[in-house]
């Protein structure tokens, strides 16, 4: 049985395959080429990320062992030292303060001793 021009296969199907090949492969590239370029983006921060950590480790250890450029900045060992003197760090202003000229009118610095003598007397106790 032979078919005739009007039963002949239509290119309907042919047409409807390639549309939707062109649909797939417009979202495939659609959602494809920005996820790559983020995680490009994300690969890049994570790296910075690793640099600051490690940065910030070694200071950390450099502040624990007392070396590196923050040396003379450590106030534990500032208050440490206070304390092995059986002082605060209030009584220790109060018992040699500051000499600066002052100038005229200003009673500032004699509220501040005043209320340091009746602030906090506590010991600092090392933890």
């Amino acid at each position: 049985m032979s078919r005739t021009e009007a039963e002949a296969p239509s290119s309907f199907p042919h047409w409807v395959a390639l549309g939707s090949l062109a649909f797939v492969l417009w979202l495939f590239f659609t959602n494809t080429v920005p996820a790559m370029r983020e995680r490009a983006e994300l690969r890049d921060l994570q790296a910075e990320l690793d640099r600051l950590r490690s940065t910030y480790d070694q200071a950390i250890a450099q502040a624990r062992v007392g070396a590196g450029p923050t040396v003379d900045d450590d106030l534990q060992a500032l208050l440490l030292a206070i304390d092995a003197q059986g002082m605060t760090p209030t009584e220790l202003c109060l018992a040699y303060p500051e000499q600066k000229s002052k100038p005229a009118g200003e009673a500032g610095g004699e509220a501040l001793r005043e209320a340091g003598r009746r602030g906090n007397d506590e010991r600092m106790e090392p933890r």
